[in-house]
């Protein structure tokens, strides 16, 4: 079970991952709509770029572009319950391992940017992994197939 403090620091990198997203969409390359979510929260000046660099390295390991769900959704999608999962579980992969949940392990990229990310958000080690990270069994969390299927359920 997550603390309040990391269920607030996810709700956060959702937001900013949304508003990444967006400004993706739309073609800019600026990040000022994420300063202004971070801005207020007095955040460390790192939270931004660290963010970022978290979502293009995941982005470019997959290949593929990442899905969010509408900025103003409840719900969310597949990748961004694997962002917060790689964010969860990042303190217990470094290069070249992996763990249950994460067989395949992850590059030592983004097992660097989810640790800075954690710092910037003072996100302790041993945070739950949130609601319905997939578990080793089910194979790798940003599989597309996974969430196909979860489409799918909900119809």
């Amino acid at each position: 079970m997550a603390t309040g403090r990391e269920m607030f620091a996810q709700g956060i990198l959702v937001r900013l991952f949304r508003a990444w997203s967006a400004c993706r969409s739309a073609g800019a390359a600026d990040f000022s709509r994420m300063h202004e979510i971070v801005a207020p929260l007095k955040l460390p000046d790192e939270t931004v770029p660290a963010c970022a660099s978290l979502f293009e390295l995941v982005e470019a390991h997959l290949e593929r572009a990442l899905d969010a769900e509408c900025c103003c959704s409840q719900r969310l999608s597949a990748d961004e319950r694997a962002l917060l999962g790689v964010v969860s579980i990042a303190p217990a992969l470094q290069p070249a391992t992996s763990t249950l949940d994460v067989p395949h392990g992850l590059p030592g990229a983004i097992c660097w940017a989810a640790m800075v990310v954690r710092r910037a958000f003072a996100i302790e080690e041993g945070a739950a992994l949130p609601d319905g990270f997939p578990k080793a069994a089910a194979g790798c969390p940003f599989d597309r197939r996974d969430s196909q299927k979860e489409a799918l359920r909900g119809v």
